[in-house]
Parts: structure tokens; sequence; C-alpha cells
């Protein structure tokens, strides 16, 4: 065989499953809309029967009936996009009759599964269908190593209130991105009692790497009963505890907070002086405005910032100073005082928060 031969038999066997690859292409294709179309009647029924039911026109039984004539995940997709629409106690009613049914076992069983999209679908489920009973396997997808599943599994602390899912939830907080550490930090808000008793205990260890992101979400609770603690670990050791917890007791206007920012004001870390002015600026006790406006002569451009946002914050009296040091003085308070008069009243509100 020539090369020229051999080259055209390759061009032909690319030919061939090409035309293969388009011919599988269009057969997929048609098949899913053959499925879809045979499939959205039923769909359409189920949200018949669900709106019938949340009206109080129709039973459960009903809901159940039309549910199991799906395929599963369209099912699963149905209850959590109902889960929404549903008062709370009739979807209580549904979760429940659920628990019995033949293929809402088949999915929970799922949660043992070695494919991590059986266990999310798992997850997904019992983020809207969960019971108490429920426990035990959730807190394995909790612990679930794959993100997608733990992510979907703490959507259950919504149904189901226990110590136990909020204490696994909290602890894996810290270790967690940013973004998805925001999504379960509004996820264990829902179960704000048990969350506040288990932060009061974390918050004391303090040698755990995990302070600062505790500490963080703590501020983000606003909850008078964790002030006091709060307020003691501004004297921590590490900075980055001194800075989230600074940041955290501006929301609690205490005398015992007002004296721990008056010392951070004073740090030798530049951050925490930041976050002590911002919330000293946030409480606005008019015996801290001469510390605040001392402030303005800070080494650090952030720190000066912060004092100057800060004077913003104490009314009249703060802008008289800033009025003051903008007319004389020293070239950093006179430069920083410029810039924060200069700011629209939505830019303040922004950047003073």
């Amino acid at each position: 065989m020539t090369g020229r031969q051999f080259l055209t038999v390759v061009a032909l066997v690319q030919g061939v499953l090409l035309a293969a690859l388009i011919v599988l292409i269009v057969l997929n294709r048609w098949f899913r809309l053959r499925r879809r179309a045979q499939l959205h009647p039923r769909v359409i029924q189920l949200n018949d029967a669900m709106q019938r039911w949340a009206l109080g026109t129709a039973d459960v039984a009903s809901v159940l009936l039309r549910l199991a004539r799906l395929p599963v995940p369209l099912a699963v997709d149905a209850l959590v996009t109902w889960s929404a629409r549903v008062p709370g106690d009739r979807w209580r009613k549904l979760a429940t009759a659920l628990r019995y049914h033949w293929w809402a076992r088949l999915v929970r069983a799922n949660s043992d599964s070695a494919r991590w999209w059986q266990r999310l679908e798992t997850a997904r489920f019992l983020a809207v269908a969960a019971t108490p009973e429920d426990t035990p396997r959730v807190l394995k997808l909790l612990r679930d190593p794959h993100p997608a599943v733990h992510i979907a599994a703490v959507a259950t602390l919504e149904r189901v209130d226990s110590a136990a899912l909020a204490t696994v939830a909290l602890e894996r907080l810290p270790r967690l991105a940013a973004t998805v550490s925001a999504y379960y930090a509004g996820m264990l808000r829902r179960s704000r009692p048990v969350v506040v008793q288990l932060l009061l205990k974390m918050l004391r260890r303090t040698d755990d790497p995990a302070l600062p992101r505790l500490v963080e979400f703590a501020a983000r609770l606003n909850e008078p009963a964790l002030r006091e603690r709060l307020t003691a670990l501004t004297g921590h050791s590490d900075p980055e505890v001194r800075v989230q917890a600074a940041r955290a007791i501006g929301s609690f206007p205490h005398a015992d907070s007002i004296a721990a920012l008056t010392r951070l004001a004073g740090d030798p870390t530049w951050s925490v002086r930041a976050q002590a002015l911002r919330s000293l600026g946030m409480i606005a006790d008019p015996a801290t405005l001469p510390l605040v406006r001392d402030a303005l002569r800070d080494a650090e451009w952030w720190v000066r910032l912060r004092a100057g946002l800060g004077l913003t914050r104490f009314g009249a009296p703060g802008r008289k100073l800033l009025l003051e040091a903008e007319t004389g003085g020293a070239p950093g308070p006179r430069e920083m005082a410029r810039l924060v008069l200069g700011l629209s009243t939505q830019a303040l509100a922004e950047y003073a928060a």
C-alpha cells in the first residue's frame, strides 16, 4: 500500500466516524425531545396538583401519585421548585408522607452510593423533604468529600432543627471558600438559637486556627448574647482575631465595647486600628470623638480613611472637626478631610458601613 492509499483510507475512516458522530448527536437530540414531549403532560399534571394542594382544594395523595409518575430527577426538581411556594405546615405534611413512598426511599438509599451525582440527588431531595429521622443521613452528607454534595446538604438546616447538623456545618464553615462560606452562613442563621449556643462554646477555643472565621461569622449574627465573648477576644494574640473582634463589637453600644475599641485604636497592627476606628464611628460615643480625630494623623492611609469616615458618623461635631482639619494642620489630616468631605451621601453610606 502506497502512502497516498494509506492517507485515503485514513480520510475515509475519519469521514465515517464524523458521519456516525453527527448521526449520534441527531438521534440523541431526537430521543431527548421525544422523551420531553412524553413527560411534559405529566409535569403539567403535577404542577396542577401541587397548586390545588397548596390552595387546599386537593389532598396530598394526588401529589404523591403524580410525583411517582415522573423520573426521579424530575420529581426532585419539582419538589425543589415548589418548596418555596407552599406554606411550611403543608410542606411538612408532604415531607412526612414522602418518607414512606417507594421512590423516596430509593432516593434516600443513594446517600451511600459510590457515585457523587447520586449522593447529590439525595442531598437535594433531603434539602426540601427531610424529617428529623433523616438526621444521621444528612450528617453523612454534610461530611461528604465532594463539594456539590455537602453544599446541597447544608440547606437541610432550613427544614430540620438539629444541634448535631448545625455543629457539623459550623465546624466546616471556616474551611470553605468565601462564597460557599457565605452560603453556609445564610443557612446557619436559620438555626439561630442553636448556633448561638454553639458559638459561645467554640469562641472559647482561643488556640483554634479557625477562630478568625468563627468571629467573622459571629459578627454577621449581630447577636447581643455574643457581645461579652467577642469583647474578650479583643485581647487575643492573633491580629486577625482582633480585627474581626473589633469589627464585631461595633454593633454593640456598650461601655465594655467602647473601652476595648479605645484600646484597639492604639494597636500596633494597622488593620486592627482601622477596624477599631470604624466601630467607634458606628457607636459614635461623644467621649471617643477626640480619639477618632487624632487618628487622622496616623501613619497609615487606611487608618486615616477610617478615622475620617468615622467622624462623619458623629453628626455635626464630627463634620466640624473634619472642616477644621481641612483648613489647617498637617498635610495628612488635611488631604483626608478633603477626600471624605468630597464624598456624596451615597458613597459615605457605603464606605462608612
